[in-house]
């Protein structure tokens, strides 16, 4: 197993998840590594994702030498990973580790990718975001289904798991480097047919998020997604065809 954080001035929140899941993936029994891709971060972030990977082992740190954006550090952490499944989970754990056995179940049953959900039935929201950034989001993911990919209720949530071979199709074709590469590689899995499966999860909103969201970033989004819409020549939406999968026991 593999587990990929990207992480961009994650000073504050880094040490208690990267706890968190080592933790949790050694009390499994699971073979591990966890995959700290530091990304040209301004604070502590890279030292002290070292020094962890010192005291507890089973921790690489890569470091981009720029903030590229968390599309390039995902991609990067994605290719170097070795694991026969490699899960990618944001560094605020707004999904706990613990949900890793929804993921990890229908991979086992033929799936190629397991999506987390916040919008499939049986997904539990604990802490929602602010009133702007939630109709704005619903306004993104409705253009996003009529541009460019359908199939599913949430394409952003940061908490996906592949197996090997789902890695090696869709990441070394990514081409997107901001949050919007989770629709790229929706693109590319829907027309590689690989099948998707969609996990109802527990998700808990951190205000202190590093993707800030108003009207501006609405407007720079729409712009990004026609060009993602041009670069694919996508005329009409691809169909992902995820399978919902009913929330399963949190255990591996």
């Amino acid at each position: 197993m593999s587990v990929v954080i990207p992480a961009y001035n994650e000073s504050t929140r880094l040490e208690k998840t990267v706890h968190s899941i080592w933790r949790y993936l050694d009390r499994a029994g699971v073979v591990f590594e966890i995959i700290v891709v530091d990304d040209g971060s301004a604070d502590d972030t890279a030292a002290i994702a070292q020094r962890l990977g010192q005291q507890l082992g089973r921790l690489r740190v890569i470091r981009l030498p720029v903030n590229s954006g968390k599309g390039a550090a995902v991609k990067t952490g994605m290719l170097a990973a070795t694991g026969d499944y490699v899960l990618f989970t944001d560094a605020d754990e707004s999904t706990s580790i613990e949900q890793l056995p929804r993921l990890l179940r229908p991979l086992a049953g033929g799936f190629d990718l397991a999506i987390g959900s916040r919008g499939a039935p049986g997904a539990t929201i604990v802490h929602g975001q602010g009133w702007l950034r939630q109709n704005l989001g619903k306004a993104a993911g409705l253009l996003i289904r009529v541009l460019l990919v359908r199939g599913y209720a949430d394409s952003q949530c940061g908490f996906k798991c592949f197996r090997r071979a789902a890695v090696d199709v869709i990441f070394p074709r990514v081409t997107v480097t901001s949050a919007l590469f989770d629709i790229e590689l929706l693109i590319l899995a829907g027309r590689a047919g690989l099948r998707v499966a969609e996990v109802p999860v527990t998700w808990v909103h951190d205000p202190d998020t590093r993707l800030p969201y108003n009207f501006r970033r609405a407007v720079g989004t729409f712009v990004e997604l026609l060009r993602l819409r041009y670069r694919w020549r996508v005329w009409r939406p691809v169909n992902v065809r995820a399978v919902r999968i009913g929330a399963t026991p949190n255990r591996i």
